[in-house]
């Protein structure tokens, strides 16, 4: 909370930081267009003014954006997303205006004290692409949609005065370049408010996050022993935030365990990934009825250890008493492989002639839901009869519990 505080403070900070740089180059761009003429320079004021509302609407929608309420309990994050769609539409329109004045405007216009121009249009250059820069590098660290496409903007404003700088060192050589350099102005002014609008966009219709955030947070998911499957998992994005909606089958176990393993799943991922808002997971138990047993055994079907095991013989017995044994599986013969293994196949029981003696073994075990049964029968169908016979015993029991 503390964290999601300071970022909230720096945003605000860099938005009234590009309001502040926005009118001080509006003013300072007008007034010099004036007194010069220069269609050009009037052109980037006209893209400053719309800098400098949007500049507004960002400030306005980061204030807003992180505050929750019972009517709004998601909080109001795509207000940033909103706010860059605004944004880019005032950028069309700064595109728009330039093109007509350059082109369809029959008032001939004479450009006066160019050198002043030239100047004024140096010194914009210079502090919007310092600011630009500053705050791209602040939005990727918060983020931020809205400082993005700030940033965005006032990069292209640098860009633009470059432009126009050329045009007007073309007029003060003698060159009529100035139209010119208004027209493209407003194609950098175009690009720039397109790339702000498909971006924002595709935000409010939800959007799913990156294939390779996706790919990610599965791994985070199924390096959980107690992780089974995963059913579905869908992200979206919401202003600076994300929300996951994920559906996972678990081992067997309590209500009370499957509630701590779920609540760690969340906390890794938030953990690992950057600007979680929250994490819903839906949980299902792999199988409610029946039990799967894994026996370890030697290539002569004796029961064996975790240390000299070579064989995995599952078996599926199901509560109305049907057996299926199912093919074995080669193993080496080495504890953790073995408590590996076991703790990925989905199995309740696992029988042995000895119990793990490696603490991590155990562990892992106990986590995916995996009870060791320790036995004196010395071969596979003596176990297995073992095993048939204590359940019948215990379904018979707790049938009506069950």
């Amino acid at each position: 909370m503390v964290e999601k505080a300071s970022n909230q403070t720096q945003k605000e900070r860099w938005a009234l930081g590009s309001l502040l740089l926005n009118s001080v180059l509006t003013v300072l761009k007008f007034v010099f267009a004036l007194i010069t003429g220069s269609l050009a320079l009037m052109a980037e004021a006209i893209h400053s003014l719309s800098d400098l509302v949007a500049s507004v609407i960002s400030l306005i929608s980061v204030k807003l954006a992180a505050k929750k309420s019972s009517e709004y309990p998601y909080g109001l994050y795509k207000l940033e997303n909103i706010a860059s769609v605004v944004i880019s539409l005032f950028l069309f329109f700064a595109a728009y205006e330039i093109l007509k004045e350059a082109f369809f405007s029959k008032e001939e216009r004479v450009i006066q004290h160019t050198e002043l121009a030239i100047g004024v249009m140096v010194v914009a250059m210079i502090a919007t692409f310092i600011y630009s820069r500053l705050e791209l590098k602040a939005a990727k660290r918060l983020n931020s949609p809205a400082l993005m496409a700030d940033a965005q903007h006032i990069w292209a404003d640098f860009l633009s005065s470059l432009i126009v700088i050329v045009g007007l060192a073309g007029t003060y050589f003698g060159y009529n370049l100035d139209k010119y350099a208004a027209a493209v102005v407003a194609l950098f002014v175009f690009y720039s408010g397109w790339e702000i609008f498909s971006s924002g966009m595709k935000v409010l219709l939800d959007v799913s996050l990156e294939k390779e955030e996706l790919e990610k947070i599965k791994k985070i998911i199924y390096s959980h022993p107690a992780v089974v499957d995963i059913k579905h998992i869908r992200g979206r994005v919401a202003g600076s935030f994300k929300f996951l909606d994920i559906e996972l089958l678990l081992h067997n176990f309590s209500l009370r365990e499957t509630h701590r393993i779920v609540d760690e799943i969340e906390r890794k991922i938030k953990e690992e990934v950057p600007n979680i808002d929250s994490v819903f997971i839906h949980y299902e138990p792999v199988r409610q009825e029946g039990l799967r047993i894994a026996f370890l055994v030697d290539e002569n079907k004796n029961i064996k250890g975790f240390k000299d095991a070579v064989q995995i013989i599952t078996v599926d017995l199901s509560e109305n008493g049907n057996i299926q044994v199912n093919a074995p599986l080669d193993v080496e013969p080495d504890e953790k492989e073995i408590g590996d293994i076991l703790s990925k196949i989905n199995i309740d029981i696992v029988v042995a002639s000895i119990h793990p003696e490696e603490f991590e073994v155990r562990w892992k075990l106990t986590k995916a839901g995996v009870m060791v049964w320790e036995t004196e029968k010395e071969t596979f169908d003596e176990a297995l009869k073992e095993i048939i016979n204590s359940y019948r015993e215990f379904t018979k029991k707790h049938k009506g519990e069950l």
